[in-house]
């Protein structure tokens, strides 16, 4: 399914190719981090918003959302923690997967503090509904970015480096505003029966950038907080994606996203919720994760202080259990290509389990 393909450059004629990729941030540059024999991902505590970090096997890195605003910087200081864990300096690729305050909201006040190199997001945005005060935080945004951001569309790729002796890696979008990838029509897809579609989401999560990110046979679902009727188009009437090995649970794991014939196409070894304690973790979307068959492991970034112990994730795989996010533990992930094993990691705990690569 997968298609060798840059990211599309639109617009610029005059300059040369190289040119117009460095300018819209799909250039080949040498990464300013230390090569390194292993994919990281490290889940960053931003209190039920987002800021998932990625640093490749060459060291490049990709710091998908941002987290909050306010609080005295909290959410840019602990992603430049996260940095500093996975020795790196710079952002080679800032994604913003939706215009909603806890995905891109603390991006200004990080852009202050560290280089980021290139961003990406699902195009121009002229208002939300959901957001009055929209106009002030989009401008900031696009000044942290100096004006510089690319669109991405589904099919297009964000171009990663490869290390010398390690597999293939790839990012590639899967669904952005609101739209996704195409494909052949296959055979219907079974996951499909019984599933029922939900009403209209008219907000900009549904119009969230999705992708999947793979190194050799490992692959990595993250959908920001895309819903479920979008969802229902990558999987239905006919599977669009293939299986993947980690699943970010999606839109913190609320059941207006997490649509179940997604889960059971998509048929994830570990699935890890980016919650907070009172936000995400709903009770649907855990059980459907639990009942998955293929699943061996759900994490959790924090307790649901509202929900019953059932209606969570066992405390051993859960990062923050009180309410107060003082702590603030991460969850880390590290795949070895070679061994087809990857590893994921409670900060809280200093627990390490491993699982296979499909």
């Amino acid at each position: 399914m997968w298609k060798n393909r840059q990211l599309r450059i639109r617009g610029i004629k005059s300059l040369t190719a190289l040119t117009a990729a460095i300018a819209l941030g799909a250039a080949i540059s040498a990464p300013a981090q230390k090569p390194q024999q292993s994919l990281r991902i490290h889940y960053v505590d931003v209190e039920g918003g987002a800021a998932t970090l990625i640093v490749t096997p060459a060291g490049e890195s990709i710091l998908v959302d941002a987290g909050w605003p306010g609080f005295d910087g909290r959410d840019a200081a602990r992603i430049q923690t996260a940095m500093k864990r996975a020795d790196i300096s710079v952002i080679d690729h800032f994604i913003n997967t939706h215009y909603h305050t806890d995905h891109y909201g603390g991006l200004p006040e990080l852009a202050a503090r560290v280089e980021i190199r290139n961003f990406y997001d699902h195009g121009p945005v002229d208002n939300l509904a959901e957001d009055r005060d929209f106009p002030r935080k989009y401008a900031a945004y696009r000044a942290a970015a100096k004006n510089r951001t690319t669109t991405l569309r589904p099919g297009d790729e964000i171009k990663l480096q490869r290390a010398p002796g390690t597999p293939a890696i790839s990012l590639r979008v899967i669904a952005s505003n609101g739209e996704v990838i195409g494909g052949r029509q296959g055979r219907p897809n079974p996951a499909c029966t019984g599933v029922q579609l939900k009403a209209h989401d008219p907000s900009d999560n549904a119009r969230s950038v999705a992708f999947v990110l793979r190194y050799g046979n490992f692959d990595f679902f993250d959908a920001g907080d895309l819903t479920w009727n979008i969802e229902h188009l990558l999987a239905c009437p006919s599977d669009r994606i293939g299986v993947v090995d980690l699943y970010q649970v999606t839109h913190h794991g609320l059941n207006s996203s997490n649509n179940t014939a997604l889960l059971r196409t998509l048929k994830p070894t570990v699935a890890i919720m980016n919650n907070g304690p009172r936000k995400g973790g709903h009770p649907d979307a855990v059980r459907d994760l639990l009942s998955l068959s293929s699943l061996q492991a759900l994490y959790q970034v924090h307790r649901n202080v509202t929900t019953t112990p059932e209606e969570n994730a066992p405390e051993e795989f859960i990062a923050n259990l009180d309410e107060a996010g003082d702590a603030a533990h991460e969850i880390t992930v590290t795949v070895d290509a070679a061994a087809r094993t990857f590893t994921v990691t409670n900060g809280r705990t200093g627990v390490s389990r491993n699982y296979g690569v499909k």
